[in-house]
């Protein structure tokens, strides 16, 4: 099974400018952003969201581990709110390291990140995922996520 750790500064330092990179593409791809703008316009939004880095109250930047090597998997990371509704986790990022992609671990992360939700008395968790992304539409459907908004759109030329 794998466990989560606090994300260390040095590991986030690392993580950011590559996740910065890969949310601009993600958007590019999608259609959002044009690629003259998407990074500047990525790290703006790392900006406001994590203006403390791994220290932004409310929220959490974890690395996955496999339990028991201990070697580093991938990382998520999700931000807690309080409505009506009750406690939320919305993730905001969720990666496993492409060499360790197939092997069940982000089904277990997915479990892992149910428990933690308990402990914390959250009662939803909720994420974004880009269409084009299947592989973790088809990880999030198997565990229970349901579709409750779908954006679409036609270009024209």
């Amino acid at each position: 099974m794998v466990q989560f750790i606090k994300m260390t500064e040095a590991v986030y330092a690392a993580y950011l400018p590559e996740a910065i990179q890969e949310y601009a593409e993600d958007k590019i791809k999608a259609g959002t952003w044009a690629e003259v703008e998407a990074v500047d316009l990525s790290a703006a939004e790392y900006g406001q969201l994590l203006p403390d880095g791994v220290h932004t109250k409310q929220h959490y930047l974890f690395s996955i581990l496999n339990d028991p090597e201990q070697t580093p998997i991938g990382m998520i990371w999700f931000q807690l709110s309080e409505s009506t509704h009750g406690r939320t986790a919305f993730i905001f990022d969720f990666n496993i390291e492409e060499g360790h992609q197939g092997k069940g671990y982000g089904r277990q992360a997915m479990e892992m990140l149910e428990q933690v939700a308990r402990r914390m008395n959250i009662k939803k968790i909720k994420l974004h995922v880009f269409a084009h992304n299947t592989r973790a539409i088809h990880l999030y459907e198997t565990t229970g996520f349901l579709t409750t908004d779908l954006h679409m759109t036609k270009t024209i030329d």
